[in-house]
């Protein structure tokens, strides 16, 4: 997958609301709209907006990339590195998989 672009406040095709656009492909892009929070975890909607729409739009913009309508943390080596899914990003050692690995087990050493 390549980069995906972001462009806050961006004018859906759908509903005429500004939100966040998301250029995933060459030939997909949508708009994100935040509804609510459920459970603390923000919803968002989503409209598929035409590439001719999307294209005319951004070609009439000056700068349409700059630090003040682009979304710098979606945008990081074109992926998502928020941690949205509510687990953590670490991968976490476990006694199990590295029994024999005396680093792993650092309480159990005698000295």
């Amino acid at each position: 997958m390549g980069k995906v672009r972001c462009v806050k406040d961006f004018k859906c095709e759908i509903c005429g609301i500004p939100g966040m656009l998301q250029m995933l492909t060459n030939n997909y892009a949508r708009v994100r709209h935040y509804v609510r929070l459920v459970n603390g975890k923000p919803v968002f909607e989503y409209h598929r907006n035409s590439m001719e729409y999307v294209n005319r739009i951004l070609n009439g913009q000056t700068n349409k990339f700059d630090h003040n309508n682009h979304d710098q943390k979606l945008n990081v080596n074109g992926l998502f590195n928020e941690n949205t899914g509510g687990r953590s990003l670490a991968w976490t050692r476990t006694s199990a998989c590295h029994a024999d690995d005396p680093g792993s087990n650092p309480g159990g050493r005698t000295f």
